[in-house]
């Protein structure tokens, strides 16, 4: 094996390593639109994500890596991120595949509370020059339902999960203009389980039946690769704007398709044919696009604001294919997005600073027959509150809160594929928000 070849392989499995570290830290869910993480610093959290203009640390390297060239000397940001969501199903009429009601609750709350960590280091190589790498987790989803909930045969529990490796430099052409470009390893991982009506293929009179429920589980992961880039211009000694680009990354999920059967049906022809085996699921995360500026109206004060797109659209389908089975196919059909942010900093003295901010985040899923339970989004609306506590010119702390909430919606779903018949329908109301707590220690050296 030649020196590069073990390297990459040695890379490729430290990865692997993180990211099984990262899952078992969870992935949240109920912060930004689709399956997006949300935020990556307490930092910017506090405005709302309006902040990449900005440049406060080293988290630049997700936001805009071209702020790096704003950063001096050695610095280094550990973040953590605590996400405590509320989602509550109020069922209207959901039925299994024959038309009759499903028997059962309303599925609890289905939020799942998860801690997710980030972290940043920048290097000043020269005046022109600076290098940074940052691991953080850009996409994270996780619901999960009592099981027996009446949208059992639609989804229990889903959950995507990623951590992304992105090293990066900075260019600075003169005090007006400066570059960034990274490139990035993101390892994903995923688990989709849901109840199978087996009633309705012993006697269609046992559909919905719970005592004749079984349940499939699909799990795999993968790493895929990517890019980002940014620009940042300095229009004066007070204002500037930046524009950043991160690409859509390809995953094909490998792993397995496992099936629980109820010991009565074990010994029979259906149980016969529900047999592990390996499977895969294709993901692409989509790509975005975010212009941002800032201004310093006076010493004390300043506004931060940015947008963001994001296409979503690549997210049309959920469609598992395992060995010697016909493709599982979830339509999804989700929209591109549009996010909108301000923020404001009121600094009194140079050792505390104090943020807030307001957004506004388009959901992909507008179409009730077209939203999913595993993970049923809307339109919702960012409020933040944050500050920063210097202890001194090389140390400091970030504090922030976000609370979210989303617009109630309502699913009204029946098969849109012929692989999702036996599942029935699902009509139901949907109440969500959450409350993300984020800290962030700073350091220069």
């Amino acid at each position: 094996m030649t020196q590069s070849a073990f390297i990459l392989k040695t890379t490729v499995r430290s990865l692997k390593l993180i990211g099984v570290m990262g899952a078992l830290l969870g992935s949240g869910s109920v912060l930004a639109s689709g399956y997006h993480f949300g935020t990556q610093s307490a930092s910017n959290q506090g405005v709302a994500n309006s902040g990449a203009a900005e440049v406060m640390d080293a988290s630049t390297i997700f936001y805009n890596p071209a702020g790096l060239s704003r950063l001096d000397g050695t610095q280094v940001s550990g973040v953590l991120n605590v996400i405590i969501p509320d989602g509550e199903y109020s069922n209207i009429k959901t039925t299994t595949a024959t038309g009759k009601a499903t028997g059962g609750g309303n599925g609890g709350n289905f939020g799942v509370t998860t801690a997710v960590p980030h972290a940043y280091l920048s290097h000043q190589i020269n005046d022109q020059l600076t290098v940074g790498v940052g691991m953080f987790v850009p996409f994270g989803s996780h619901t999960s339902y009592d099981e027996g909930w009446v949208g059992r045969y639609q989804t229990l529990d889903s959950q995507i999960k990623t951590l992304n490796l992105n090293p990066s430099i900075s260019y600075k052409f003169n005090d007006t203009v400066s570059v960034g470009v990274g490139v990035s390893a993101q390892y994903i991982h995923g688990t989709l389980s849901k109840a199978l009506d087996l009633g309705l293929a012993v006697n269609p009179a046992l559909s919905g039946n719970a005592a004749y429920d079984g349940k499939s589980e699909v799990e795999g992961d993968d790493i895929g690769y990517g890019f980002n880039l940014g620009a940042l211009f300095n229009l004066s000694d007070s204002t500037r704007v930046g524009v950043a680009y991160r690409s859509a990354i390809k995953h094909t999920l490998e792993g397995d398709l496992k099936f629980t059967v109820p010991a009565r049906l074990q010994p029979t022809p259906i149980g016969a044919s529900l047999k592990n085996t390996s499977a895969s699921l294709y993901v692409e995360t989509p790509e975005s696009f975010s212009i941002n500026a800032f201004h310093q109206i006076n010493p004390e004060w300043a506004v931060t604001a940015d947008y963001t797109w994001t296409g979503h659209s690549r997210f049309d389908e959920i469609r598992i294919k395992a060995n010697g089975r016909a493709d599982s196919v979830t339509v999804t059909n989700w929209s591109d997005t549009s996010r909108y942010s301000v923020g404001a900093t009121y600094s009194p003295n140079q050792t505390w600073s104090l943020r807030a901010g307001l957004a506004y985040d388009q959901s992909p899923e507008s179409n009730e027959a077209e939203r999913i339970a595993s993970i049923p989004d809307s339109d919702r609306i960012w409020y933040a509150l944050g500050g920063r506590y210097n202890f001194d010119q090389n140390n400091s702390i970030d504090l922030a809160a976000i609370y979210v909430q989303l617009k109630d919606s309502t699913i009204n779903r029946k098969p849109l594929d012929a692989s999702e018949r036996s599942a029935g329908s699902i009509n139901g109301n949907y109440s969500v928000s959450s409350i993300t707590l984020g800290a962030q220690y700073n350091h220069r050296f």
